[in-house]
């Protein structure tokens, strides 16, 4: 269970080539650690979700494990989203046997899926990781609603 009321969204850094820089990353984490945040969230809502490969997001989460002081004494959530359900199940699957706390779940953007299509995708990431899951809910971007109100009819988790 996740227990901060509220997660910094940390952007990923790169070099000026476009290549991820890792370090950046991990260091910008440790400086927000150091000023009393509990709690972030890595590849989340500042676009990497959607714009860092399969390969580069696990890069990152194999690094942040390693990470022990920051991996022990924080809530990291790892934003899981792909255009390709595959993939997103491959990084749901590297995620659930490490210290990462939880997840954010996202959703493809383009791509829209009917409501019981979304709750599959839903079901079937969170099966493969077994992680407490935030769902980030954005009916007008997706065209969908996973509110309680418009998913009474299935149980998600």
């Amino acid at each position: 269970m996740l227990k901060e009321p509220f997660h910094i969204a940390v952007p990923t850094a790169f070099f000026e080539d476009e290549s991820i820089n890792i370090q950046g990353t991990i260091d910008h984490i440790r400086y927000l650690y150091k000023q009393g945040v509990k709690s972030v969230l890595v590849c989340g809502t500042t676009g990497e979700q959607h714009s860092l490969n399969s390969n580069e997001k696990i890069e990152i989460l194999d690094r942040i494990v390693t990470e022990k002081e920051l991996i022990n004494n924080m809530e990291i959530i790892f934003g899981v989203s792909s255009i390709r359900q595959k993939e997103a199940e491959e990084l749901a699957k590297n995620i659930r046997d490490t210290n990462i706390s939880g997840i954010l779940l996202g959703y493809p953007p383009y791509i829209l899926p009917t409501q019981a299509e979304a709750l599959i995708y839903t079901k079937t990431i969170i099966n493969h990781c077994k992680k407490p899951t935030i769902l980030y809910n954005n009916p007008n971007r997706t065209g969908f609603d996973l509110s309680p109100d418009k998913t009474h009819y299935y149980k998600v988790f």
